[in-house]
C-alpha cells in the first residue's frame, strides 16, 4: 500500500502531502524527543557540577527521567488521539513540552530540573507516538514496517548531529542554551504539522471518549498476544539502547577520553543506526519481520558474548576501536530491531491504533528504564556492564520471535 494523497482517505477535501514529504515531517516529529536526549548529553558534566551533583551515575537521571514523563505522556495521548483526532493532542503534547524546557532553563536545583525534564517527556510523548498511529491510519502490515523503517532512518539523523550541536552551543553559550534550542525545534515541528497535514482520522472513525471504552481498548491491546510479547521485545531492546544512552558520556569522554570529540564517534554510530534502518526498509517486504528480528538479534547474542570473553580476556582494558566496531554491530541490529518490533505489536490493533501506540509505548518504556537503571548502577569506568547487558537482553528476544513465528508468519 501506497501513500499516494491523504486526502483518499479523508470525508472533504484537503491539502495533499506527498509521501516523501509525509516521511519527513513524521521523522521530524518523533525525533522533537530525541534531540531533547541526544542535545543535552555533552552538558552532562557542566550540569552537575553546577547543581553539585557528587555522585557519577547520578547524572544519568538527567536522561532517564524524560523517559518516566514519555511513559506516563503516552497513554494520555494515544487515549486522546482516538477520541479527539491526531493533530490536536499532539498540539498540547508540544504546549507541555514547552513548559517542561522552561523549567529547566530557570531550573535553581537539581530536582526542579529534573522535574522540567519529566514534563519535557510527558509533553514529547504526543508528537512521539501519535505519528506511528497516523501511520497505522495510512499503512498495515509490511508496508508500515518499510515507511517505519524510512521514518527511522531520517529520524537518526538527529542523534548523528545532536551531540555536536550541543557541544557547539556549549562553546559559545551554556547549556541553558541547549534547552532555548529544543524550543525553536518545537516550534518549527509544530508549525509544519499545522500547516501541511490534513488530519487523518476522519470522525465517523473516531472513538467516543469515555473511561469504559478507554478500559476496553486497553484490555484489547493486553489480551493481544502478539501486541504483548513484542511489547516485551521492544521494551528489552529499548532498555538496552537507554542503558547505553545514559551512560554514554561517562563512556566516551570519560573512560575512553575522547573530551570534546564525544559528539563525533556518538554520531557515527547513529550513522549506522540510520543505515540499517535503510536497509530494513528495502528487504522487509521480501524477508518478513519475524525473519529480520530473529537474525539482528542473534547476531548481537553472539557478537556481544565474543565481545565479553575478550574484554575478560584484556582485564578490562579494551581500546577504543574494539568496542567502537562491537558497537557498530549492535547499533545496526538495533536499527533491524526496532522498526520490525513495533510494527509487529501494532499489526493487528489498527482499529485501536491510538490506544495501541500508546499501551506498547508506555510498557515498553517503563521496561526500558528499569532495565537501563540496573545496567546503569553497575557502570564503573569500564563497558563490560553494557556488553553483558546487550547480550542477555537478546537472548529473551529470539526465544520470543521464534515462538510467534510458529504461531503464525508476518
Amino acid at each position: 500500500m501506497r501513500l499516494l494523497t491523504i486526502s483518499s482517505i479523508m470525508t472533504q477535501k484537503t491539502n495533499t502531502v506527498s509521501r516523501f514529504e509525509f516521511i519527513f515531517m513524521m521523522s521530524l516529529l518523533v525525533a522533537v524527543d530525541a534531540l531533547s536526549i541526544d542535545s543535552i548529553l555533552p552538558a552532562l558534566s557542566a550540569i552537575s557540577t553546577e547543581f553539585g551533583v557528587s555522585k557519577g551515575n547520578d547524572r544519568q537521571y538527567i536522561v532517564t527521567s524524560i523517559f518516566l514523563g514519555f511513559a506516563l505522556g503516552v497513554v494520555v495521548f494515544g487515549v486522546a488521539s482516538d477520541s479527539f483526532g491526531r493533530k490536536r493532542p499532539i498540539y498540547a503534547g508540544f504546549g507541555i513540552f514547552f513548559i517542561g524546557t522552561l523549567v529547566a532553563i530557570f531550573a535553581t536545583s537539581f530536582s526542579m530540573l529534573l522535574l522540567g525534564r519529566v514534563l519535557q517527556g510527558f509533553g514529547a510523548a504526543g508528537p512521539q507516538v501519535i505519528p506511528t498511529a497516523i501511520t497505522r491510519d495510512l499503512y498495515k502490515g509490511r508496508g508500515m514496517a518499510e515507511v517505519m523503517s524510512l521514518i527511522m532512518m531520517v529520524f537518526m539523523l538527529v542523534p548523528t548531529v545532536a551531540p555536536l550541536l550541543g557541544q557547539s552551543i556549549m562553546l559559545l553559550t551554556n547549556w541553558q542554551g541547549i534547552f532555548v534550542m529544543l524550543i525553536l525545534f518545537g516550534l518549527f515541528a509544530l508549525t509544519w504539522l499545522a500547516i501541511r497535514l490534513p488530519e487523518t482520522l476522519p470522525l465517523n472513525q473516531r472513538v467516543p471518549f469515555s473511561f469504559k471504552q478507554t478500559l476496553s481498548s486497553i484490555q484489547e491491546v493486553l489480551e493481544n498476544r502478539r501486541a504483548v510479547l513484542f511489547t516485551l521485545t521492544e521494551g528489552l531492546t529499548f532498555g538496552a539502547v537507554l542503558a547505553y544512552l545514559s551512560t554514554a558520556q561517562q563512556v566516551f569522554q570519560e573512560h575512553f577520553q575522547l573530551g570534546e570529540r564525544f559528539p563525533l564517534y556518538f554520531g557515527a554510530l547513529a550513522v549506522v543506526m540510520m543505515f540499517s534502518a535503510y536497509v530494513n526498509s528495502r528487504v522487509v517486504e521480501k524477508l518478513g519481520m519475524h525473519w529480520l528480528v530473529i537474525r539482528a538479534s542473534l547476531l548481537l547474542f553472539v557478537i556481544s558474548g565474543g565481545y565479553l570473553t575478550f574484554i575478560l580476556l584484556s582485564d578490562s582494558n579494551v581500546s577504543f576501536w574494539s568496542f567502537m566496531l562491537y558497537a557498530s554491530v549492535a547499533y545496526f541490529c538495533f536499527g533491524i530491531l526496532f522498526g520490525n518490533m513495533h510494527s509487529l505489536a501494532m499489526e493487528e490493533l489498527g482499529h485501536v491504533a491510538g490506544v495501541a501506540a500508546s499501551i506498547i509505548g508506555s510498557f515498553s518504556t517503563l521496561i526500558a528504564i528499569v532495565i537501563a537503571a540496573f545496567i546503569g548502577n553497575y557502570y564503573n569506568d569500564s563497558v563490560t556492564p553494557i556488553v553483558l547487558g546487550f547480550g542477555i537482553l537478546m537472548l529473551p528476544i529470539i526465544l520470543i520471535t521464534l515462538y510467534d513465528h510458529r504461531q503464525g508468519s508476518i
